[in-house]
């Protein structure tokens, strides 16, 4: 397991950077990380991580799709409204995630897995359509991912998890600074 490890955390690392980049090529790398991490995310009974590794799958095509149409388009920003939806989604969804992953797997951590599965579904849809609060979203799974790799001892993970942390920070930071992104959209 240790080499798809290595390959996962090598193409989640570049495909995140490449995201940071504002690149279209963040998709098809993403797709090869997440073949990995399937594979992982099932021997390791992670399932909200399987989950949301599927759900990327789906999720990322439409977004290689979405990004191609504007291929130039600029990060933009929720509005106050959006933010808010999609923080009450959030909410309201973690519940459902708990009693799933408690009462229909055998899922080692069902409240850290609901918590990375429902900030993660949020923060890839929010990637697909290139909005900034994506990292916000990211930043919070991240550091949820990053305990419960190290509680699996999965060292691999563990430091993946720590550099898509560091570039969830700069992602934020980098996409706030690109032109048009100064005004707000409230």
């Amino acid at each position: 397991m240790n080499y798809i490890e290595w390959v996962g955390v090598i193409t989640g690392v570049l495909a995140v950077y490449l995201l940071y980049r504002n690149s279209i090529m963040t998709w098809p790398v993403g797709f090869v990380n997440i073949a990995c991490f399937i594979w992982i995310f099932w021997h390791q009974k992670l399932y909200g991580d399987l989950a949301v590794q599927l759900l990327f799958l789906g999720v990322g095509v439409f977004g290689w799709a979405n990004w191609h149409k504007k291929k130039d388009a600029i990060p933009g920003k929720l509005s106050l409204k959006e933010r808010l939806l999609v923080l009450l989604f959030t909410i309201l969804i973690f519940p459902l995630t708990i009693y799933y992953l408690t009462n229909y797997t055998d899922c080692v951590f069902p409240i850290a897995e609901a918590a990375i599965l429902d900030l993660s579904i949020v923060g890839q849809v929010l990637t697909s359509y290139r909005k900034i609060e994506n990292w916000l979203y990211w930043i919070v799974a991240d550091v949820i991912m990053l305990i419960v790799y190290l509680l699996k001892d999965l060292e691999p993970l563990a430091i993946y998890s720590g550099i898509i942390l560091v570039l969830g920070f700069l992602g934020l930071y980098h996409w706030s600074k690109l032109p048009g992104m100064q005004k707000s959209n409230d």
